[in-house]
Formats: structure tokens, sequence, C-alpha cells
């Protein structure tokens, strides 16, 4: 039997610096008294310095570790089964410290409380001092630094004074007031939006609400000229009035003038809810103008390496990339795109993605022998490469006019669609309805404008369709 699988995975993750700290957080008795854990976390640290081939060849077994710890006693599964277990929590610990650590505001924060609490009036002077200028200078005026300014102004207010002194301090409550406001707005605010954003994909009952009048209040008061605020107060507004396109727009323009004023991962999640807009408003038919914004939108999240996340592109980000500025025609473009980022995909997808994606400019570009070429190197272990893989080879067979392996990839295609369990009954809808289409338009004469006209009627009210854009592009070639 191996040693905890839970432990491991977690202790996967860790980098070699992360196993030299925690070495030396485990071994300090004010984090950890029990030598069982240093002679355990020793022979797992050994074997995480492995090879993973090493690893495979020479697996952690309980009865090893056992005598590793506790040499020739008998063995005893449940004793390092605890040990597992303990060790395990030592590791949450470790974590949970060095996120601590890592922000400083929060200790600071902490010790600012205790020594309101010992009512140490220099001690708390000077750490109030530091905290103050510290917010002063901070861009990124979050939710975190609202509840940060709220927490530092409420406790000089409540520091142990005398009542007149307390009242020179009425400003501080006024601040520590403000800032509660601007955090209950932008959380209020974000979770608001994050529900209108998801409910659509929920299948269970959720109601999260505003109250009444919110936006209203939110903007005709100060708060709006907070940057968060304001680009949550937009969303809402974009999310709720969908056909007003003045908050799209003005979102957009809000972010781009302030990007130093929130962090990456921030502007990610604003740029997130930009998108899914364009991507609804696409999906109605409203394709030039939104594939255009789409398309702006993702040289900006490249341009600020907002879409990087640990140096790493995801195989769908980078598909759906590629995808995009195939439809805007940006050959040149895409094609510099897959040469520069291909390395930042991670590198158990990297040649799959770029032989599918290579693959797709070809058939843009109507290199159609090409394509086929290129697909071969496709794995589909992935649905979503099946699916794009199968629709590009299904669109270059008609192309080609190659009628016989046409009609035999259909056939095939509708078998996996209808087998697969992982595809959503919509997708597989939309991609049906794709060889429903294609399979009519190959019998259909050129000419044949009664049947053209029927066909073309059916697309138009036909709302889950794949390709419809490509589609209508074929009906009209053959009217």
């Amino acid at each position: 039997m191996l040693i905890s699988s839970k432990l491991l995975s977690l202790l996967k993750t860790f980098s070699k610096h992360d196993l030299n700290s925690f070495k030396k957080f485990i071994a300090s008795p004010f984090h950890n008294e029990q030598l069982e854990l240093v002679k355990l976390f020793a022979i797992i640290d050994q074997y995480l310095r492995r090879s993973e081939k090493e690893q495979k060849t020479n697996p952690l077994k309980k009865e090893i570790v056992w005598q590793h710890i506790f040499g020739k006693k008998v063995y005893n599964d449940v004793r390092l089964r605890r040990l597992s277990s303990d060790l395990r929590k030592l590791v949450y610990s470790f974590l949970s410290y060095n996120t601590y650590k890592k922000d400083g505001l929060s200790e600071q924060l902490n010790l600012l409380k205790a020594l309101r609490n010992l009512s140490l009036n220099k001690h708390f002077d000077g750490t109030f001092n530091q905290l103050a200028q510290s917010l002063n200078k901070e861009e990124l005026r979050n939710a975190d630094y609202h509840l940060s300014s709220y927490s530092v102004n409420y406790n000089l207010f409540n520091f142990p004074k005398t009542v007149p002194a307390k009242i020179k301090l009425i400003n501080n409550l006024q601040h520590a007031d403000y800032h509660l406001e601007c955090f209950f707005i932008i959380k209020k605010l974000e979770n608001y939006c994050d529900y209108i954003g998801y409910k659509e994909g929920v299948s269970f009952d959720v109601q999260i609400s505003l109250p009444p009048a919110f936006l209203t209040y939110v903007e005709n008061s100060i708060f709006i000229k907070e940057p968060f605020i304001k680009a949550y107060f937009l969303v809402a507004k974009m999310l709720l009035k969908p056909d007003e396109i003045n908050h799209f727009i003005n979102l957009k323009e809000h972010l781009d003038a302030n990007k130093k004023r929130f962090a990456l991962q921030e502007l990610d999640v604003f740029y997130i809810h930009l998108k899914n807009y364009c991507i609804v408003k696409i999906n109605k038919g409203e394709i030039d103008y939104f594939l255009r914004q789409l398309f702006d939108i993702f040289k900006t999240l490249l341009k600020e390496k907002i879409i990087l996340k640990d140096n790493h592109i995801s195989s769908q980000t980078y598909k759906n990339i590629t995808t995009v500025g195939l439809q805007l025609k940006e050959y040149d473009w895409v094609e510099n795109f897959i040469q520069t980022y291909t390395n930042y995909l991670p590198k158990a997808h990297r040649e799959n993605a770029l032989n599918y994606n290579l693959a797709k400019v070809y058939f843009s570009q109507k290199k159609y022998n090409h394509v086929i070429e290129q697909l071969r190197e496709v794995e589909y272990k992935n649905h979503m490469y099946a699916l794009g893989g199968k629709s590009v080879l299904l669109k270059t067979y008609y192309e080609l006019k190659e009628f016989n392996p046409l009609d035999s990839l259909i056939d095939s295609f509708r078998i996996y669609i209808r087998r697969n369990k992982i595809i959503s009954r919509e997708v597989k809808q939309q991609y049906l309805n794709l060889l429903r289409f294609v399979k009519k338009l190959s019998s259909t004469i050129p000419g044949d404008k009664k049947t053209l006209d029927k066909v073309k009627t059916q697309i138009d009210k036909c709302k889950a369709l794949a390709g419809k854009k490509w589609i209508l592009e074929k009906v009209e070639e053959l009217a």
C-alpha cells in the first residue's frame, strides 16, 4: 500500500523553494513538536525530488515509510495514517502562514488591533502612521483596500481615550464609514454581476438581488468616483440592459483609462464580463461589430499579459483567439500569434494545439489539402478538439467537393456526437444541425432557388447551429 495520496498531491504542488521553506517550518518547535513528522516529511521530500520515472519505479510504500520513522517497531497502519493527517494539517498551516506573511498589510492591521487592546499609545500611533502612509500610496483601491482603510480608521477612533479626545477623531469615524460603504458596494455589485453572468448555466434556483434603487443610489453618490465601484456599476448596467451598448463602451474605456488602478487578476474578471457580452451579441447575429470588439479585447489581454496564468496560456483561450482572428481574416496576425504563444501552452497540449490551429489557418486561406495533412497530426483526446477538428474536416471535404468521404464523415461524426456523454445537449444540437444542413447542401443542385430559399429560412430560424456564418455563405454560393 502507498502513502496518503491526499498528502502527496498537496506536496507535489510545491517548488523546491517551497519544500526547503517547509523543511525549516516543520523543524521549528514553535510550529511542530513531533519529531516523527520531521522524519515523515524527510522521506517524502527525498521522494518528491526524484524524476517522475524514478517515482513510478520506486513508489512510496507505507512499510518503507514506517521503517524510516520507527525502525524495527511493529507496523501500525492507524498510527501512520494519523501521522500523515497531522503532516497534512501542518502543510495547511504553512500555506496559511505564508499567505499571511506575504500580505504585510494584514499583519500590520492585526498588530494595530492588538496594540489598541493593550492601550499602548506610542506603539499604536507609530503603527497607525505606517499603515496610513501605506494606504495613501496604494493605487489599487479594491475591496480589500477599502476594508483595510475602514479597519485603520475604526481602530484609531476606538482607541481608549477621553470623550473630548474622541470628538477630535470624529473625522476618522467618517472615513471608516466611507470605506465600509465602499467595501459593501463593491462586494454587493461583484456578487450580483457574477450571479447575472452565471445564472443561465445554473439548473437550480438561486436568487441574489440588489436593494431597491441601489444602482440609482450608487450612480448619484460620491462613491461612483471610486474606480472599482464605477467598473462594477457599468458591468451591472451592461448585463441588465444589454441593448444599451453605451454601457459596454463606457466600461471598456474606463478599464483602458484606469489599468494601473486594478491588479491583473481583477482586470481579468472585468474583461471576462466584456468578452461574454460580445459573445452573447455575436450569437444573436450582431457579428461584425462585436467580433472586432472581441478581437480588440483579446489583443489588450495579450498586451497587458492578463491572459497569462503562471506564464501559461490555456488551450481553450489559445483556440478562441485564433478562431476570432481568422473570422476577421487577420491571417498575418494569427500566424504571428501562433508562433509567439504556442510555447506558452502547457507542454502536454502544445503540439496538438499547434496542429489543430494551423489546420484552421490553412482552411481560412483555402489551402484545403494542407488542412487534411495537418488534421492527421491532431489527437482527439479532448472532445473540444474532436468537435472542432471534425468540423474543419467536414467543411474541407465540402469545399473540395469530396462527397464520398464527406458522407462517411457525416455518419461517423453523428454517431460520435450522440454517444458522447460529456458534450452538453445544447452543443450536441448545434453540431447535429451543422451535419444536417451540410448534408442538404451537398445534395442541392446549384441554382435550385426553391430548395435554397427553404434551406435559408430554416437556417435563419435555427438558434443552435455551429458554423452558421459559413453555412449561409455556402447557400449564397449555390444561389
